[in-house]
Protein backbone atom coordinates (compact mmCIF):
# COMPACT_ATOMS: atom_id res chain seq x y z
CA UNK A 1 0.00 0.00 0.00
CA UNK A 2 1.27 3.42 -0.94
CA UNK A 3 0.37 6.50 1.12
CA UNK A 4 0.28 9.98 -0.45
CA UNK A 5 -0.13 12.95 1.93
CA UNK A 6 -1.51 16.43 1.15
CA UNK A 7 -3.87 15.48 -1.65
CA UNK A 8 -6.63 17.89 -2.71
CA UNK A 9 -10.08 16.43 -3.30
CA UNK A 10 -13.23 17.45 -5.15
CA UNK A 11 -16.37 15.30 -4.95
CA UNK A 12 -17.58 16.82 -8.25
CA UNK A 13 -16.48 19.37 -10.82
CA UNK A 14 -15.94 22.80 -9.24
CA UNK A 15 -18.23 25.32 -10.93
CA UNK A 16 -18.85 29.05 -10.50
CA UNK A 17 -22.32 28.45 -9.11
CA UNK A 18 -20.81 26.61 -6.10
CA UNK A 19 -19.28 29.87 -4.77
CA UNK A 20 -16.33 27.85 -3.48
CA UNK A 21 -13.34 30.20 -3.23
CA UNK A 22 -10.84 27.38 -2.79
CA UNK A 23 -9.76 25.13 -5.65
CA UNK A 24 -10.52 22.06 -3.51
CA UNK A 25 -13.23 20.96 -1.08
CA UNK A 26 -10.98 18.87 1.19
CA UNK A 27 -7.36 17.92 1.76
CA UNK A 28 -6.22 14.58 3.09
CA UNK A 29 -4.28 11.39 2.51
CA UNK A 30 -4.67 9.11 -0.49
CA UNK A 31 -4.01 5.41 0.00
CA UNK A 32 -3.19 3.36 -3.10
CA UNK A 33 -3.99 -0.24 -2.20
CA UNK A 34 -3.77 -3.20 -4.54
CA UNK A 35 -7.48 -3.25 -5.42
CA UNK A 36 -8.76 -0.05 -3.84
CA UNK A 37 -8.06 3.68 -3.79
CA UNK A 38 -8.98 5.41 -0.50
CA UNK A 39 -9.14 9.14 0.23
CA UNK A 40 -9.19 10.07 3.93
CA UNK A 41 -9.79 13.78 4.48
CA UNK A 42 -11.22 15.91 7.25
CA UNK A 43 -14.63 16.24 5.51
CA UNK A 44 -14.74 13.34 3.04
CA UNK A 45 -13.87 9.64 3.19
CA UNK A 46 -14.07 7.85 -0.15
CA UNK A 47 -13.30 4.29 -1.17
CA UNK A 48 -13.03 3.45 -4.87
CA UNK A 49 -12.73 -0.10 -6.21
CA UNK A 50 -14.23 -0.27 -9.69
CA UNK A 51 -12.44 2.45 -11.69
CA UNK A 52 -13.87 3.01 -15.16
CA UNK A 53 -11.61 5.83 -16.44
CA UNK A 54 -8.67 7.91 -15.23
CA UNK A 55 -7.79 11.18 -16.95
CA UNK A 56 -5.66 14.27 -16.38
CA UNK A 57 -6.35 17.92 -17.19
CA UNK A 58 -8.30 21.06 -16.36
CA UNK A 59 -11.71 20.86 -14.73
CA UNK A 60 -14.51 23.26 -13.99
CA UNK A 61 -13.60 26.84 -13.18
CA UNK A 62 -10.02 26.00 -12.14
CA UNK A 63 -7.92 27.21 -15.07
CA UNK A 64 -4.63 27.01 -13.13
CA UNK A 65 -4.41 23.49 -11.68
CA UNK A 66 -4.59 20.22 -13.54
CA UNK A 67 -6.66 17.53 -11.86
CA UNK A 68 -6.88 13.76 -11.93
CA UNK A 69 -10.43 12.80 -12.87
CA UNK A 70 -11.56 9.35 -11.79
CA UNK A 71 -14.83 7.86 -12.91
CA UNK A 72 -15.83 4.77 -10.99
CA UNK A 73 -18.76 2.47 -10.49
CA UNK A 74 -20.29 2.89 -7.05
CA UNK A 75 -21.96 0.16 -4.99
CA UNK A 76 -25.36 0.97 -6.53
CA UNK A 77 -23.97 0.59 -10.12
CA UNK A 78 -23.94 4.34 -10.78
CA UNK A 79 -20.92 5.97 -12.44
CA UNK A 80 -19.54 8.62 -10.08
CA UNK A 81 -16.75 11.14 -10.63
CA UNK A 82 -14.13 12.49 -8.21
CA UNK A 83 -11.05 14.67 -8.66
CA UNK A 84 -7.60 14.72 -7.03
CA UNK A 85 -4.59 17.06 -7.21
CA UNK A 86 -1.28 17.36 -5.41
CA UNK A 87 -1.89 19.84 -2.60
CA UNK A 88 1.64 20.07 -1.20
CA UNK A 89 3.12 23.55 -0.82
CA UNK A 90 -0.41 25.08 -0.91
CA UNK A 91 -0.95 23.57 -4.36
CA UNK A 92 2.25 24.83 -5.95
CA UNK A 93 3.68 21.30 -6.00
CA UNK A 94 0.78 20.26 -8.23
CA UNK A 95 1.39 23.14 -10.60
CA UNK A 96 5.05 22.16 -10.92
CA UNK A 97 4.40 18.52 -11.84
CA UNK A 98 3.25 16.86 -8.62
CA UNK A 99 -0.26 16.15 -9.89
CA UNK A 100 1.10 14.69 -13.13
CA UNK A 101 3.37 12.34 -11.13
CA UNK A 102 0.42 11.32 -8.94
CA UNK A 103 -1.66 10.71 -12.07
CA UNK A 104 1.04 8.40 -13.44
CA UNK A 105 1.18 6.44 -10.16
CA UNK A 106 -2.61 6.03 -10.09
CA UNK A 107 -2.78 5.16 -13.80
CA UNK A 108 0.01 2.58 -13.44
CA UNK A 109 -1.73 0.95 -10.46
CA UNK A 110 -5.34 0.93 -11.65
CA UNK A 111 -5.43 0.83 -15.46
CA UNK A 112 -5.82 -2.36 -17.41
Amino acid sequence: MEKVASVWFLPAENTWKDFNLMAMKDEGTLYLKEDELIFDGSKYKVSVKDIVTISYGKQGRDFINNWIKIEYESDDNVISTIFFADGKMLGWSGIFGGTKKLFKRIKDNYSD
